[in-house]
């Protein structure tokens, strides 16, 4: 076995029971139950050269280097790495997943990044895409994965003014609950209303359109702070 074999999916669980504060054997051992699909049970009363030998091909697995790499299909999805090509929906889903634990969230970010051959991308398969991608070799998907975060990255340095609330205008509320959970969504409703236009029709816009709304509303509530603040210090 290598990492060819071992799914996102076991990955994923591999990670969870490693961040557990439990004792090294019992990590290990749980480990060995996700890598060879076994229950505990049936580890536990396998016979102990039968348990060396499954602990030795695991150590194998996990000495050797992760070869990841990012691939442009996975069977019959297409996978787009260009932001750019986005609509403000996916654009706002790859900042929440890739936001925290992206390798837990992986399978969400491949789901919001692929789609079939001449089909749009839709939210009404995701839940099934992103089953498919927890069952691919984690290899392809770390790779990929990896891929998609350095596009986001420089896509978003385009639109530095429009990243981190403006005290002067908003207050010191870059650490609010509400900001940190629903500040996207906050975002396009603002966009919604300015374009006049449904909620559905706002997350389905061009990601740069979108951002660009923002970036003239952040610009336009900025301006008309200080106005208020001269007005106010006239008076007084």
């Amino acid at each position: 076995m290598n990492w060819n074999k071992i799914t996102l999916g076991k990955f994923q669980q591999i990670e969870e029971i490693n961040s557990r504060e439990i004792p090294d054997i019992d990590r290990v051992l749980f480990s060995a139950c996700v890598v060879f699909d076994m229950t505990e049970y049936q580890l536990d009363n396998s016979d102990p050269k039968k348990v060396l030998k499954l602990m030795g091909r695991m150590q194998s697995i996990f000495e050797a280097p992760i070869k990841a790499k990012h691939f442009g299909k996975f069977g019959r999805y297409f996978i787009n790495y260009d932001i750019s090509k986005m609509t403000f929906g996916q654009y706002i889903e790859l900042a929440f997943f890739l936001s925290s634990k992206p390798i837990q969230n992986a399978h969400y970010v491949m789901a919001t990044i692929s789609n079939q051959w001449l089909r749009k991308h839709t939210a009404v398969d995701h839940r099934k895409k992103a089953n498919y991608f927890l069952n691919q070799p984690v290899e392809k998907i770390i790779g990929s994965l990896n891929r998609i975060t350095e596009s986001f990255m420089e896509f978003n340095k385009e639109y530095k003014s429009l990243f981190g609330v403006d005290k002067e205008v908003s207050g010191d509320v870059q650490e609010d609950a509400f900001n940190k959970r629903y500040g996207w969504i906050y975002s396009a409703s603002q966009v919604k209303e300015y374009e006049g236009i449904t909620n559905e029709a706002a997350f389905a816009l061009p990601v740069r359109q979108a951002l660009n709304d923002l970036v003239y509303l952040k610009a336009k509530a900025r301006y008309e702070a200080e106005q208020l603040r001269k007005q106010n210090k006239s008076i007084a």
